[in-house]
């Protein structure tokens, strides 16, 4: 894909981590996330996604804090991963490729093969001022897996051993705008 530069007089120039290689919405009505160009976020996370909201309900995830149920903060409003890691999950699954967006991603980025190790609270900025605030390791699921044996017929319960700290992270918005497919990213480290 092509890069979509930083606009002209937009700060100093930075290493630039990585550019935006897909984009996937899953809307609550669809079986399965869809492609698109161009995502927008507000700050409730991706528009029209399943899993856009200010708060969410606790789950297995959070259960050692709150019972399951309990309306908490949304922070799995955006999920990343990367080509470089969607690779290696192929590999220990023992298929020939894993595309963006079966697993749920919303952005795929090429260029930042340690994606998942990022850590928490890194800032992640677009061409359009769209900032994300990374919130940590996405943990593998059966669902991702599930997800996963639809498309290429592998065995659901696999997924989450062969995705184990390559899954990629979340984030939430903390600052709204457009991100494109072939946009740069640049990260800011915790601080």
């Amino acid at each position: 894909c092509t890069r979509r530069p930083w606009p002209p007089g937009s700060g100093p120039e930075v290493q630039v981590e990585g550019v935006v290689s897909g984009l996937h919405v899953w809307p609550s009505d669809q079986a399965e996330p869809k492609p698109v160009a161009t995502i927008g976020l507000d700050f409730s996370g991706v528009i029209g996604d399943r899993h856009s909201g200010e708060t969410m309900l606790s789950d297995s995830r959070t259960s050692h804090v709150y019972a399951k149920g309990t309306e908490i903060r949304n922070h799995r409003q955006v999920s990343l991963v990367s080509t470089e890691e969607l690779a290696l999950i192929a590999a220990n699954l023992g298929i020939p490729e894993l595309a963006a967006g079966v697993i749920a991603d919303n952005i795929c980025l090429s260029g930042v093969p340690g994606l998942t190790a990022l850590p928490r609270m890194t800032r992640l900025e677009f061409p359009s001022g769209a900032v994300l605030m990374t919130g940590g390791v996405n943990n593998p699921c059966i669902i991702s897996g599930r997800l996963v044996a639809h498309r290429y017929g592998t065995e659901p319960h696999k997924f989450p051993k062969a995705a184990f700290d390559l899954r990629g992270i979340t984030a939430w918005v903390e600052r709204p705008g457009d991100v494109h497919v072939g946009d740069a990213v640049r990260t800011h480290p915790p601080g």
